[in-house]
């Protein structure tokens, strides 16, 4: 029974990887379709996320099926319990890609180059972040959680820096509002993303030390 409950366990720990590789790569799509106007690029990101909700519920199932027939305790319970809570956060990312890509789909002509480029870093580092908190819960690795937490402060300083360069720019050009705002919501949702990155990490460190400090 104890061997078949570590399998469960390990096939857990694959679909989780297996969703974050998914949110990962939505968030590089929506980018693509930012930078080069790609109507294509955008609509398969929004079927990307179509497809982490299939994941999500297949998550969800394997993790009340251990919590019902194993009863497990102790850091066993921590883990199913952490995964329950980060496969919402994952969702969260998967729903703000969806949402990037369809405000990308009324944006035809980016004129923003600075702009973009931050936010291509920006959407790199939330990249780099839900990776790293996924790789911190497979391997309870404490220190890549913190890690990704402190890397909480680069995004929120490239969202100030987006937020301020757009503003500029509604100031000198009135006729470029409209897009100007497109891409400040776009640069949130990129905050938000790296938001639910950091609960993931913190659900990681939860898992070996039973302590959890969520983003707000």
């Amino acid at each position: 029974m104890r061997k078949t409950f570590d399998a469960e366990l390990q096939e857990l720990n694959y679909e989780m990887i297996d969703m974050a590789a998914a949110a990962e790569d939505a968030i590089d799509v929506v980018v693509e379709s930012l930078a080069s106007s790609d109507d294509a690029a955008a609509k398969s990101a929004v079927e990307m996320t179509k497809h982490m909700d299939e994941m999500e519920r297949d998550i969800e199932n394997r993790c009340l099926r251990l919590l019902l027939q194993q009863q497990p305790v102790a850091r066993d319970l921590r883990t199913i319990s952490a995964a329950l809570k980060m496969v919402t956060d994952l969702q969260r990312i998967g729903d703000q890609c969806s949402n990037i890509a369809e405000i990308s789909l009324l944006l035809k002509e980016q004129q923003q180059t600075q702009t973009l480029a931050d936010i291509r870093t920006m959407s790199q580092k939330a990249g780099v972040m839900v990776k790293r908190a996924i790789f911190a819960y497979v391997n309870r690795d404490t220190d890549s959680a913190n890690a990704v937490v402190s890397l909480d402060d680069e995004i929120d300083q490239l969202f100030r820096t987006i937020k301020s360069e757009l503003v500029e720019l509604i100031v000198e050009n009135r006729e470029t509002a409209d897009q100007a705002i497109d891409l400040i919501i776009i640069a949130k949702y990129l905050e938000r993303i790296a938001d639910h990155a950091v609960n993931i990490a913190q659900w990681a460190i939860f898992c070996v030390t039973g302590e959890i400090q969520l983003q707000a």
